[in-house]
């Protein structure tokens, strides 16, 4: 009974360790919330791997994002668009998927496709 205890304790520190990474880290994430494409922002510090804060009428709030020559540059959950020289946005299928003071819009692509629907205002 003792070993079988040991054990459990072990296993359940190791997965309480993991949980708390976990919880402390940055997923590097695209959506409303994510540091990388899609969230809100002040400054390029407030994003994450590489990302770079887009402030102005088109981003309320700001917005992180990434710039892209083609789609292949941006990370999955967004697409390459024409605005502010070539820019990673997030997808959406409706405004309920962007954050409050976005749209969801179709424009111009650099990829295949040619147009997707973005948030932006």
């Amino acid at each position: 009974m003792g070993k079988r205890s040991s054990v459990l304790g072990t296993a359940l520190f190791g997965l309480t360790v993991l949980g708390l990474f976990a919880v402390g880290c940055s997923d590097g994430g695209v959506g409303k919330d994510g540091d990388v494409v899609g969230g809100s922002c002040a400054t390029t510090d407030d994003c994450a791997g590489g990302s770079t804060c887009l402030a102005g009428t088109m981003y309320p709030d700001g917005t992180c994002t990434m710039p892209c020559v083609e789609q292949a540059e941006c990370p999955d959950g967004s697409v390459c668009v024409q605005e502010s020289g070539g820019t990673c946005l997030l997808t959406c299928g409706a405004a309920s998927d962007c954050r409050d003071g976005y749209a969801c819009i179709d424009k111009s692509t650099r990829g295949p496709d040619g147009h997707a629907l973005v948030c932006i205002r």
